[in-house]
């Protein structure tokens, strides 16, 4: 019964092999073996079953889960996992519903009430996917709405002209009102008697109530498209009627605590909070000075440089030895022998001591003639990527190991041991410049076991020889240095002669032997820098800000005017040029128009594909991107469609047109595969732009299924070197077809 169990629990009968162990119990109930085996059958069926059925859940079958959850509760209905399973499952189910419900509502343009009813229903499970994705987007979409209805502004885009002297302030805002129909509110301490003089010709009636409130220490807040309230410019009355905006920034790359210093410096905003976990800065502001925040925080938070150090280290030995000559013997030694049938040497023996009885030993003759000739090189050749202003270290060699011996007043006795590094040692700290040059502090040391010593202890000593040099370079991107002169020469002579015949002019060469022998070593560092990412430096549009003054701080226009929001093409003055219009005709060097940006829109670009119409499943083809670029550009930012199941991606290269005049060219491309989109970025390090036509990129497909290609350009992006940014237009789909 036992195997027949197990073959229906591997087929996934769970049911069945509990009721074959069951009726196995029944017919022998003092068997042990079988009770055990029905038991670890059960647990076995019920953790399958559980286990299938959250994998079904998250998988979106809540049908089989469902099934799978009955099959558990009929083998353990009071099982807790399956009762807390089949209630999730059932939250789930009136969640997906509630989603349908709020799509549904949302389309009939009831949107508070769809956000309510998600709102509940989150109650229940606040990590249910579907609905937290709806929430963000509702809320997203409301954020949107919100902004487009504060940019608004005033309702009253209209100019207006004012000429009044020494005229109280409410009768002022009396004539305004008459003429607009804004309505004002005044906040209880304002004085009554405050008298005004300003004379406006044609100017709009928002920036009139700047000028008004701003010299007469006040300020306004629009509580709606038609209602001002005017306070008193007092910190009071700043914190009880100046809205404020939380807002949290990630930083990427810069120090969050650095940042917060930052933040307090410039802009004296309140204690930020720092999340040194996250690198997270959160600050809470007026709008005003949270736009100040962002901009600044956008230059600050700037990727750190980076460069590679490509090194060679070269040590070069030569070695010269030459021994050459006749070494004749330069001892003789006689020696007594024993008598025969003696086993030693006595003194009685002595007497009878003859020719016969001394023993004579001899060197021999030796001929010298020996020439030894080497070269050696080590070489290493590291690459090492370090962030600006941090030391790098680099070790190739050995650790020898040097015993301490400490003996206590007790006789007990201890050994540690520590390590010295030998060989080569290298200490590097760059500090990359603006200008693609790098200053680079260099410590380079070479050291050597000369020797082991003995102490009288025991210990071994070792006795090092050590080569150092250290200096600071500043090269430029590419630029190979190369120090050396660090040498280390030994030269020896030694002679062996025989005595009076060897000091013999020419003849004594026959009586001696010369042993020459000559050691240099020098040691060559080669150090290159090629910058990996340099300081970007910004330009004056992202270095220069305006930003009121140190009571009133907000983003200004160049020369302190206010930067408001577009003004709207109603009821304007015949003959009156749109905002759209003065921004297109202004010269490079004018200062921006509210609203837009203050670059002159150049011409047009335009891009187009260069393919074969017609390929076969498995060829290999390039396509190539060509574009006319009417004004000077630095890159281009493009993504398009692409599906890798249809053709796979072999190579793509940036085109010859950016690579004009000798210029660098930095390329990175990405396939989203999530998005079945390939993108990729071209940009010019020096700021100097290229125009005309040319190729933009080409790539080399392999077609991997029959099918037709029409894959569209979602998006461009140039990156503009002047003030004319060139217009898009939308470059044509790739097109061709693959045949079988």
């Amino acid at each position: 019964m036992n195997r027949q169990a197990r073959q229906q629990m591997a087929d996934g009968r769970y049911e069945e092999a509990l009721q074959t162990l069951t009726q196995g119990v029944k017919q022998h109930p003092d068997n042990l073996e079988l009770r055990g085996a029905w038991l670890r059958a059960k647990n076995e069926a019920l953790t399958k079953l559980i286990t299938e059925a959250g994998a079904a859940r998250a998988q979106g079958q809540a049908e089989a889960a469902e099934q799978l959850l009955v099959r558990a509760s009929q083998l353990d209905p009071d099982n807790a996992r399956v009762r807390d399973l089949a209630t999730a499952l059932a939250t789930e189910r009136r969640q997906d519903a509630v989603l349908a419900e709020a799509d549904q509502k949302l389309a009939k343009g009831q949107g508070h009430a769809a956000a309510r009813l998600v709102t509940e229903a989150l109650k229940s499970d606040p990590r249910h996917a579907g609905l937290v994705a709806w929430q963000r987007k509702y809320e997203l979409g409301q954020r949107t709405a919100q902004l487009e209805a504060a940019r608004g502004s005033l309702a009253e885009v209209r100019p207006i002209s004012l000429d009044f002297r020494d005229t109280p302030l409410r009768t002022v805002l009396d004539a305004v009102t008459r003429h607009s129909g804004l309505n004002f509110v005044f906040d209880k301490d304002i004085r009554a008697d405050l008298r005004v003089t300003l004379f406006l010709n044609n100017v709009r009636v928002e920036d009139a109530l700047d000028l008004i409130v701003s010299t007469h220490q006040m300020g306004k807040k629009v509580l709606d498209s038609r209602t001002v309230l005017i306070y008193p410019n007092t910190p009071d009355k700043q914190r009880e009627y100046q809205e404020l905006v939380v807002r949290t920034f990630y930083l990427a790359n810069a120090d969050v605590r650095q940042a917060s210093a930052f933040m307090k410096s410039m802009l004296k905003v309140r204690e930020p909070f720092v999340d040194e976990r996250s690198n997270m800065l959160a600050l809470r502001e007026a709008p005003e000075t949270i736009q100040l925040a962002e901009r600044l925080l956008a230059s600050f938070d700037a990727a750190e440089p980076e460069v590679t150090l490509e090194l060679e280290v070269l040590e070069v030995s030569s070695t010269r030895l030459t021994e050459l000559g006749i070494k004749f013997p330069d001892t003789l030694a006689l020696t007594p022998l024993s008598a025969a049938g003696a086993s030693g040497l006595t003194v009685s023996s002595l007497e009878s001591l003859n020719r016969d009885r001394i023993g004579v030993s001899v060197s021999g003759l030796l001929l010298n003639l020996r020439r030894q000739v080497g070269d050696f090189e080590t070489l290493a050749s590291p690459r090492v990527r370090i962030k600006n202003r941090e030391k790098a270290k680099v070790l190739v060699g050995n650790k020898l190991p040097v015993v301490t011996t400490t003996a206590a007043a007790t006789g007990f006795v201890s050994e540690n041991v520590s390590y010295l590094d030998v060989g080569l040692k290298l200490d590097l700290e760059p500090i990359i410049n603006v200008e693609d040059e790098v200053t680079i502090k260099v410590g380079l040391e070479v050291s050597s076991l000369q020797q082991q010593i003995k102490t009288s202890s025991g210990t071994l000593a070792y006795q090092l020889g050590t080569r150092n040099a250290s200096t600071v370079l500043r090269l430029r991107d590419g630029e190979t240095q190369v120090l050396a002169g660090l040498i280390s020469r030994e030269e020896t002579s030694n002679a062996s002669r025989v005595p009076g015949l060897g000091d013999l002019p020419v003849v004594g060469r026959l009586f001696s032997s010369q042993l020459n022998n000559g050691t240099r070593t020098e040691l060559v560092l080669g150090i290159t820098p090629r910058i990996v990412r340099n300081v970007r430096r910004p330009d004056i549009s992202e270095s220069e800000m305006w930003v009121g003054t140190e009571t009133y701080g907000r983003l200004r226009a160049v020369g302190g005017r206010a930067i408001s929001v577009a003004e709207s093409d109603a009821e304007k003055p015949k003959g009156s040029p749109t905002p759209e219009a003065r921004a297109d005709a202004a010269p490079a060097d004018a200062p921006a128009v509210p609203g837009r940006l203050a670059a002159v829109t150049g011409g047009e670009l335009s891009l187009g594909w260069r393919n074969p119409p017609r390929v076969k499943v498995g060829d290999v083809f390039e396509v190539d991107l060509v574009g006319q670029f009417p004004n000077p550009v630095r890159g281009l930012n493009m993504s398009m469609r692409f599906d890798p199941k249809q053709v796979e991606l072999i190579d793509i290269q940036q085109g010859g047109f950016w690579a004009q005049a000798g210029g660098e060219v930095s390329f990175s491309r990405a396939v989203d595969a999530a998005n079945n989109q390939l993108q990729f970025g071209i940009i010019r390090k020096q700021a100097q732009g290229v125009e005309g036509e040319g190729e933009v990129v080409r790539l080399r497909l392999k077609a991997l299924r029959e099918g037709k290609i029409d894959w569209p350009i979602v998006q461009v992006a140039p990156l503009a070197a002047g003030p004319k940014v060139p217009q898009v237009k939308q470059g044509p789909a790739l097109k061709l077809e693959v045949l079988k």
